[in-house]
C-alpha cells in the first residue's frame, strides 16, 4: 500500500484518540461538577488542591491537615496530572473528589484553586493560589501565561519575595495582579518543630546511629549530577569508611512510568531499579518515599548539585556539597531560557550554592565529604545568615496558611 494511506491510519488513530480524551473529559466535567453543586448547595466552601506528581502531596497536606482542625464548612478537591488509581494516605479525599489536572479549568463553583505548579489552571472566577514545592531556584524566567495563572503566591520567606520581585520588575504588566503573601514552609513545620529523632529515623531503616550519615539528595533536571554521572556519585561516597549512605532522589525522579511526564522527568530510566546494585550494601539505602525531612534531621552531611532541598537542610546548620553541573548551567538553563550566571551565582536563585562547598569532580567530592565530617561548623557563620532569609512563621507556617485561605473565603 502508498505510504500515504498508512499516513492517513496514524492520523485517523490521533483523532480517534484525542475525541476519547475530550469525551472522558466532558463526562469527568459534568460529574465533579455536579459533587460541586451538592456542594455548593449545602453552603460549603470549596478547595480544590492541585498538583502535578504524587511527591507534591507533602507540600500541601500539611495546609490540608491543619485547615481540617477548624472544623470549617469546607468540601475538599485533589486535581493530578498523573493516574489517580488511590486516595493519598497524607490527604483524607475521597476518590469521588479527586479528578484529572486537565479539566481543572472548568470547575467553576471552585472558591480557593491552590497549586503547587505554575502549569496549574484553576478557573478564573476562584481564587487562584501558588504555594511552590520547594524554595524555587534556578528559573530566572517566568512565562506569561503561567504568571498569569494565579492571583495569590504563598511565599516561603524573604530570599523567595526577593527572587520573585525580580521576575516582577522584568514582567510588570504580567505580575501587577498577584498579591505576595508571607506565610512560610508548611513541610517543613515538623522539622522546624524538631518532631524527627535522628536515631529512631536510622534504626528504622536498618541503619546504625552511631555512624556519620551522608544523604544524596540530587535535582531531576537533565544536565544535573543524577542524569550525568548516575550511579558514580553513590558507588565515590560508599568508599568512604564508616558512614552510612542513604540515596533520596527528588520525586519527580521517581515518576511512575504511566505518568505522561515520565520521560522528562526521569530521563527514561527507573532510578530505584539502576540504584538496586548496592542492596547489599548494609550502610547503603535508596529512600523511595517523598518525604525527606526525616532524613535530613537523620543526616550529617548533604551532597546535591542544585536541589533546592539543600535550604531545607541548612536550616539544621549542616554542611551541604554542590557538585558542580556546566551542562546543566551552559547548555540546559540557556535552552530552557534563563541567564546561567545569575542561577549560578545570586543567592535568591543558586539554591544556598554559596554557603556551601563546590567540587568539579568526584575526587574532590570525597575530599569534600570528608572535612565537611571532621569540621562541620566551618561555613555555620554563611549558613545561618542565609537561613535567617529563607522562612517566615518558622514551624507555625500551616497556621499562616490556613488563616490566609481563610481569609481569602471571607470567613
Amino acid at each position: 500500500m502508498p505510504q500515504s494511506f498508512w499516513k492517513i491510519l496514524v492520523y485517523i488513530k490521533k483523532g480517534i484518540q484525542i475525541a476519547i480524551v475530550a469525551i472522558e473529559d466532558i463526562v469527568l466535567c459534568v460529574k465533579v461538577n455536579s459533587y460541586m453543586l451538592l456542594d455548593w448547595l449545602k453552603e460549603k466552601k470549596i478547595i480544590v488542591f492541585h498538583i502535578s506528581s504524587p511527591g507534591q502531596v507533602q507540600f500541601i497536606s500539611p495546609i490540608y491537615n491543619e485547615f481540617k482542625k477548624r472544623n470549617i464548612n469546607t468540601a475538599f478537591y485533589l486535581a493530578c496530572d498523573y493516574p489517580i488509581k488511590n486516595k493519598t494516605d497524607e490527604m483524607n479525599i475521597p476518590l469521588s473528589h479527586c479528578i484529572s489536572g486537565r479539566v481543572t479549568k472548568y470547575l467553576f463553583l471552585t472558591d480557593v484553586f491552590l497549586q503547587t505548579e505554575i502549569y496549574g489552571r484553576g478557573p478564573k472566577n476562584a481564587k487562584r493560589v501558588f504555594v511552590g514545592h520547594g524554595q524555587p531556584n534556578k528559573w530566572t524566567n517566568w512565562s506569561e501565561e503561567n504568571l498569569k495563572s494565579f492571583d495569590y503566591y504563598f511565599l516561603y520567606g524573604e530570599l523567595e519575595r526577593s527572587m520573585f520581585e525580580v521576575i516582577m520588575k522584568d514582567r510588570p504588566e504580567s505580575t501587577k495582579h498577584i498579591k505576595l503573601m508571607d506565610i512560610g514552609y508548611p513541610k517543613l513545620d515538623a522539622q522546624i518543630q524538631g518532631l524527627y529523632d535522628r536515631v529512631k529515623v536510622l534504626k528504622g531503616l536498618g541503619l546504625n546511629p552511631d555512624l556519620k550519615t551522608i544523604i544524596y539528595a540530587p535535582a531531576w533536571d537533565p544536565g544535573g549530577s543524577l542524569r550525568i554521572l548516575g550511579l558514580k556519585v553513590a558507588e565515590k561516597l560508599l568508599e568512604i569508611d564508616n558512614i552510612n549512605l542513604l540515596v533520596k532522589l527528588h520525586p519527580v525522579s521517581m515518576e511512575p512510568e504511566d505518568s505522561v511526564h515520565y520521560k522528562f522527568y526521569t530521563g527514561g530510566v527507573n532510578w530505584q531499579k539502576e540504584f538496586s546494585v548496592f542492596v547489599d550494601r548494609s550502610n547503603f539505602r535508596f529512600i523511595g518515599e517523598h518525604l525527606i525531612n526525616p532524613l535530613l534531621s537523620a543526616s550529617d552531611v548533604m551532597v546535591t548539585d542544585f536541589s533546592g532541598v539543600a535550604l531545607e537542610f541548612m536550616t539544621l546548620d549542616r554542611p551541604v556539597i554542590y557538585i558542580d553541573c556546566p551542562e546543566f548551567y551552559n547548555k540546559i538553563l540557556r535552552e530552557w531560557g534563563n541567564d546561567p550566571e545569575v542561577s549560578k551565582n545570586d543567592d535568591r536563585f543558586n539554591a544556598g550554592r554559596n554557603a556551601g562547598v563546590v567540587v568539579r569532580d568526584l575526587e574532590e567530592l570525597k575530599k569534600a565529604v570528608r572535612l565537611s565530617l571532621a569540621d562541620p561548623s566551618e561555613l555555620s557563620s554563611k549558613r545561618e545568615s542565609l537561613i535567617k532569609r529563607f522562612l517566615y512563621n518558622p514551624g507555625k507556617a500551616s497556621i499562616a496558611a490556613s488563616d490566609a485561605i481563610l481569609k481569602l473565603l471571607n470567613r
